[in-house]
């Protein structure tokens, strides 16, 4: 790497809870080192980036993409691989991306049974309810 060329960076958030963005956000002043050192092209919670534009990028144009979150549904794998193909390195940032966290227990089921659980089979206030 050049030393005056700034690190190209994208941060992706899939089903997660943000905490991991949050917890970026926290450096406090570090942050400010991180803008002086890279560019970040993709960060959805801070930046109105667009697929659009990460797909139009050359393959290993970026050198860190950061990926939090459980790979869900088809628009999280999407992103998941696309940011592994434009990047020189593709990081898994937290418990969610490393582990699947709270979101990805459910892939262990069906939708049908998800919402079972959730709003029929549930426990309720409600007098009367179950």
């Amino acid at each position: 790497m050049v030393a005056d060329k700034k690190l190209q960076i994208a941060i992706y958030w899939a089903a997660a809870c943000g905490g991991c963005d949050v917890a970026v956000l926290d450096t406090n002043e570090f942050i400010l080192d991180v803008d002086a050192a890279a560019d970040i092209r993709l960060w959805p919670i801070a930046a109105d980036g667009k697929y659009k534009d990460i797909e139009a990028m050359q393959d290993g144009e970026l050198d860190l993409s950061i990926f939090n979150g459980a790979v869900r549904n088809s628009e999280n794998e999407h992103m998941a691989r696309l940011l592994r193909q434009k990047s020189k390195l593709l990081m898994a940032f937290g418990s969610c991306a490393y582990m699947g966290g709270i979101p990805g227990l459910a892939n262990l089921t069906s939708r049908d049974e998800i919402l079972a659980t959730a709003y029929v089979h549930n426990p309720s206030v409600e007098p009367g309810s179950r």
